[in-house]
């Protein structure tokens, strides 16, 4: 399987900071490129929550060279498709349109204007989808989750603000946080097609060299720890189900356990179709719900994420479902794994990994993010040895680290 991968990618640092990576797909005639500047987790004020969100949803609404209608027009006669996002955006088109794709991708990042009719439209749909959140007993439980797990942190606010913050919002706080966050230190500029890299390299210092300006200085986000004890809370809501999330601050992705953990919530909670434990004894076995999860890797990134296990269920099993994740968290942290259980999780993860990898822009992602966790770019080559060399005792000792059953925030939402 590690033969099967095997990416070249170039790599270049200009003097503003800013770091170019450059993936060779001669297999395929499209191009992406994606844009990830150092914009951090608490760079928005708490009182402008969702103002990082709104930026991004904004950022092709219009530039200093075109309307938002005549950017999306030029990129649709590239063949192209472009999105912005808070940290900067992706283009993806053809390859014979990549010069141009490219440069609409930096206008749209570097150049917006933030017109004030298209801000407000755009304000106005944030806050119906809050307000359809409102009234979402799962988003409802899902936000009162991480409240409780982060609590000041920003990352116990939902991350497009909440109703009262983002309704405050004016296209000058749009315009003050991009000029004080886009900045190219730290920044990532990736692209993936055919191109030879040192071509493509060029094209892309050709395109961002121009790009300056100083670091902005992060501020410190509050440190998060586990608390004492567990807490339990239920929001009611007039609703049939109610639906449950269990769980606690998790670990980042430099974690040195991160991938027996992964191995572990795919035993656990995670596998695909309803392998997992969770799966065969809540839905299987108790006949308790439909969906159901439970892991601690898929929310790992530059700050800790979280152990999340999630249930919907009828009002009368809550407690019944509670307690199913607590003996599968206990056994697992106690009892090994089954060899045929560990090699079932290991010929999945070694089998399906490439999936994700099959678009262009997946190709430039994962370049920033090799670059960005200090993976390695052959870090393709090494994942399935990795994933082999795992051990039973290894993904028990792993969950006895870092699972803690009491210590769990259980928050549910929906029918009492």
């Amino acid at each position: 399987m590690s033969d099967r991968i095997r990416l070249t990618i170039g790599e270049r640092v200009l003097d503003s900071g800013l770091t170019l990576l450059a993936v060779h797909n001669p297999r395929v005639p499209t191009f992406a490129c994606v844009v990830s500047l150092d914009i951090r987790i608490g760079a928005e004020p708490a009182a402008q929550s969702g103002l990082a969100n709104l930026v991004g949803e904004c950022l092709d609404e219009g530039t200093r060279r075109h309307s938002g209608l005549e950017l999306a027009a030029a990129a649709e006669r590239l063949g192209a498709a472009m999105e912005g996002n808070h940290r900067g955006g992706v283009v993806m088109s053809p390859a014979a349109t990549q010069k141009e794709s490219l440069a609409l991708l930096r206008e749209m990042v570097l150049e917006p204007e933030f017109p004030g009719r298209e801000v407000r439209r755009v304000q106005a749909e944030v806050l119906t989808e809050i307000k359809a959140e409102d009234d979402d007993p799962r988003a409802v439980a899902a936000r009162r989750f991480r409240k409780e797990v982060y609590g000041e942190h920003p990352l116990g606010r939902p991350s497009h603000g909440w109703a009262q913050t983002v309704a405050k919002l004016k296209p000058r706080d749009l315009r003050g946080f991009h000029a004080t966050w886009f900045r190219p230190a730290g920044g990532f500029v990736a692209a993936a097609g055919p191109e030879v890299p040192e071509k493509a390299l060029d094209r892309l210092e050709k395109a961002f060299g121009g790009f300056r300006g100083k670091p902005s200085k992060h501020p410190q986000p509050p440190v998060v720890a586990l608390p004492p004890r567990g807490r339990d809370a239920h929001l009611p809501m007039a609703r049939e189900q109610v639906h449950v999330y269990l769980g606690h601050l998790g670990i980042r992705r430099t974690d040195p356990d991160y991938y027996v953990l992964s191995v572990m919530d795919h035993v656990l909670g995670t596998g695909p179709g309803f392998t997992s434990r969770c799966s065969r004894k809540l839905r299987d076995e108790l006949g308790l719900c439909y969906a159901v999860s439970a892991g601690i890797t898929p929310s790992a990134g530059e700050e800790p994420g979280t152990f999340t296990a999630y249930i919907g269920t009828s009002p009368e099993h809550r407690q019944k479902a509670v307690d199913g994740f607590l003996a599968e968290i206990h056994r697992i942290r106690t009892e090994p794994v089954t060899a045929q259980e560990l090699q079932d999780v290991k010929d999945y993860l070694t089998g399906s990994f490439v999936f994700a990898l099959e678009r262009n822009s997946n190709l430039a992602a994962y370049a920033i993010r090799a670059r960005r966790f200090a993976l390695g770019f052959d870090f393709l080559q090494r994942y399935p040895d990795i994933v082999r060399s795992i051990t039973v005792e290894q993904v028990r000792e792993a969950a006895e680290r870092h699972l803690h059953p009491d210590r769990l925030a259980v928050v549910s939402a929906g029918a009492s």
